[in-house]
């Protein structure tokens, strides 16, 4: 009987159910602390330790700091997912790229963005305006479904300002790399050229800015490209690039509708708002916005100053002789304006010395300027920036090709030489070509 039971105790002892009881408990998986949040908190770093005693700061739109050879944006949380502007123009060329019109000053790609915070990382989103439908509407929801914001570039977030209000990023990347939206080279410069690659051994950020409403990049690229526009042998396209990212006006001027009766730059947008029984296509005008310093006087018919009148400066390379008849052609139109109720509505400036204005620059965006090019291109044109959401004209760059001067020479020689013996001369005075010019 004994052996009986010490038999059946061995077993029990040796059994599965006793085994497992005797056994170590495992954690849950879902008990399990992750490594990876360990991981992603340790990105972010203490503000003193990325932006050191050494930084070189500037503040305006938001501080920029230069450390050794890096640059930070400290962006307030405040201008996150605000609409602004990404304005990538040439600020120097080689002879010959692009053609007849791609100069210094060229405007090569304009992009409304926000900046976005996601996890760990600050994004620049790309928007599209040209789809609208209000707030309160249900179709607003598909119109923003089917009109997605584009992430341009993506960021890790390296610290926090010091009272937590503003994040900070290193921008370095974005801004001496080949982001094809920032870069100038359109697809048919890259394919006319055969452009291969950016050289980043000999591509540099000149500096970065920071001003009241905008921030200011200067940017050297150098590519590599088997066919370009001048001395072919060095198979090298040398550029200078400059980037405005600017503020828009929270409070949005009214757009205003086109009228084909008169000339006008405008904008194309689809309003779902419409009672159409489709998406109704609206064409709104680009103009400046002019607004009355005493609307009461001018709501009587009287002449009022403007609060922000519309200001050109002369471009520094602009012939000395030349510029009093461009600053009186420009000022010409203070008589249109007159007509509708402004009175010193425009005014043009000569360009400020580097006493007065030590950062006026004809790439800054806070500067509408008449550009003169040196260039054998015979016209004159006349692009500017404007609010995708309204049409409202934040700056302007008049382009004058110097060699527009011989077709009006020519103009002058051929209609009026049989009447006018000043005219028959291929050296037309400079009293004759500057009133030309002003007219």
């Amino acid at each position: 009987m004994k052996k009986i039971i010490l038999l059946v105790l061995v077993l029990f002892s040796f059994s599965p159910v006793n085994a497992q009881f005797w056994k170590k408990k495992k954690p849950k998986k879902t008990e399990a602390v992750a490594p990876a949040e360990k991981k992603k908190e340790g990105k972010t770093k203490d503000y003193n330790s990325i932006i050191t005693k050494e930084a070189k700061t500037t503040s305006g739109l938001f501080k920029v700091h230069k450390v050794t050879d890096k640059y930070y944006f400290e962006i307030p949380n405040n201008l996150l997912n605000k609409d602004m502007l990404l304005v990538s123009k040439f600020a120097k060329v080689p002879q010959g790229l692009g053609g007849g019109y791609v100069n210094a000053g060229t405007e090569m790609n304009t992009q409304m963005i926000i900046w976005e915070r996601f996890e760990d990382k600050l994004l620049i989103k790309v928007k599209s305006a040209n789809s609208i439908a209000n707030d309160s509407l249900p179709i607003n929801i598909s119109v923003k479904a089917n009109n997605n914001d584009l992430t341009l570039f993506a960021f890790d977030i390296n610290a926090f300002s010091k009272d937590s209000t503003a994040t900070v990023i290193d921008v370095t990347k974005f801004f001496s790399t080949d982001v094809k939206a920032i870069s100038g080279l359109s697809p048919e410069i890259r394919d006319a050229y055969k452009v291969k690659n950016l050289d980043e051994s000999r591509s540099f950020i000149n500096y970065i800015k920071a001003f009241p409403l905008n921030i200011e990049v200067l940017q050297d690229f150098t590519y590599n490209a088997s066919k370009p526009s001048v001395l072919e042998n060095t198979e090298t396209i040398s550029i200078q690039m400059s980037q405005s990212l600017i503020l828009l006006p929270e409070n949005q001027m009214k757009p205003r509708l086109y009228d084909s009766r008169v000339g006008w730059f405008t904008l194309n947008k689809y309003d779902y708002n419409s009672e159409e029984l489709k998406s109704d296509k609206k064409t709104y005008i680009r103009r400046w916005r002019l607004e009355p310093k005493d609307l009461e006087a001018y709501a009587r018919g009287e002449l009022v100053e403007p609060i922000k009148p519309i200001v050109y400066y002369l471009d520094p390379a602009t012939p000395e002789k030349l510029r009093p008849y461009i600053k009186k052609g420009v000022e010409e139109w203070k008589k249109a304006f007159e007509t509708a109720g402004f009175k010193n509505a425009i005014i043009a400036k000569y360009p400020p010395s580097k006493e007065e204005d030590p950062d006026f620059s004809p790439e800054d965006i806070r500067y509408s300027v008449i550009r003169y090019v040196a260039s054998t291109t015979r016209n004159a044109i006349g692009p500017s920036i404007s609010d995708p959401r309204t049409g409202e004209i934040i700056e302007s760059d008049i382009i004058w090709y110097h060699n527009h001067l011989r077709s009006y020479r020519n103009r002058y020689l051929l209609e009026t030489g049989a009447a006018n013996p000043a005219a028959r001369t291929l050296q037309t005075s400079e009293e004759e070509m500057g009133e030309m010019m002003q007219w």
